[in-house]
């Protein structure tokens, strides 16, 4: 993969090399809403004593996350260029749900009198430091604004891993867990991102920009550890791969050495 990265990079200058040329540095932010794709329960639900219960799904709830740091680029001419740059980026999932009881934690039973039905709570949160290497289009620069669209691979290296499961308001560890989040959830992070925005300019050297930023994963989130837990679905006879999505709104300010904006 860093090969491609590099065999890609090479040839567009290549390309490239005596068109107008303009480097730009930035710095952004973006909110968004994460999800984990087809995560299942792993023992999440071991304590209720209802077998069909044991294998249930959990119920998806919006979670939303964040991520900020610096962009590079280098706009070839009028509408190429490449984007990069290094952001933290924070992603996760949250499950919310309530199965029939009884449910069993230590001593304690949940789900026997009253209204059955035992909340169940499962949060995941991971940060990432991830790199972006996108090809970037525009259209011909106007005097204010212009739609931008970038897209291609991103790299994820993961610094951080938590979890913490709530069965009926108490924190629950599955017995069976032995592992830290660390060990459940893999550090490398491989995907495609896909920007959509415009760029709008205060001076020919300084703009701002506005993008819907895109990600999804399409390595496998879950590590060796996590797997050997046992899945728990009754949708599925074989291990399904879990992803990390984030879609959401980025907002920067960035600064062209070079030629500046290009009127047309």
């Amino acid at each position: 993969m860093t090969k491609l990265f590099y065999t890609f990079i090479l040839l567009l200058f290549m390309i490239h090399a005596d068109a107008q040329r303009g480097f730009h540095i930035g710095v952004s932010g973006a909110f968004n809403s994460i999800w984990i794709l087809n995560q299942n329960n792993y023992g999440t639900l071991a304590p209720f004593q209802i077998g069909v219960v044991r294998t249930s799904e959990m119920d998806y709830k919006p979670t939303w996350g964040g991520a900020f740091g610096i962009d590079l680029g280098y706009n070839f001419g009028r509408v190429v260029g490449i984007q990069s740059g290094v952001q933290y980026s924070f992603n996760g999932q949250h499950y919310e749900d309530k199965f029939l009881g009884p449910a069993i934690i230590g001593t304690d039973t949940f789900g026997t009198v009253g209204d059955r039905y035992v909340p169940v709570e499962r949060d995941i949160r991971l940060s990432y430091i991830q790199v972006p290497v996108l090809v970037k289009f525009m259209t011909k620069p106007g005097r204010v604004a212009k739609f931008v669209a970038s897209f291609g691979p991103q790299i994820g290296i993961r610094t951080t891993a938590k979890e913490e499961i709530r069965v009926a308001g108490n924190i629950y560890v599955p017995g069976n867990y032995a592992f830290t989040s660390r060990e459940k959830f893999k550090t490398l992070d491989v995907g495609f991102a896909l920007n959509l925005g415009t760029e709008i300019y205060a001076t020919d050297n300084l703009y701002f920009h506005v993008t819907l930023a895109n990600y999804v994963a399409v390595t496998d989130l879950n590590g060796k550890a996590l797997k050997s837990l046992g899945w728990y679905s009754q949708n599925d006879v074989e291990y399904q791969k879990s992803f990390n999505l984030q879609t959401g709104l980025s907002v920067g300010i960035h600064y062209i050495i070079g030629e500046g904006r290009i009127y047309y």
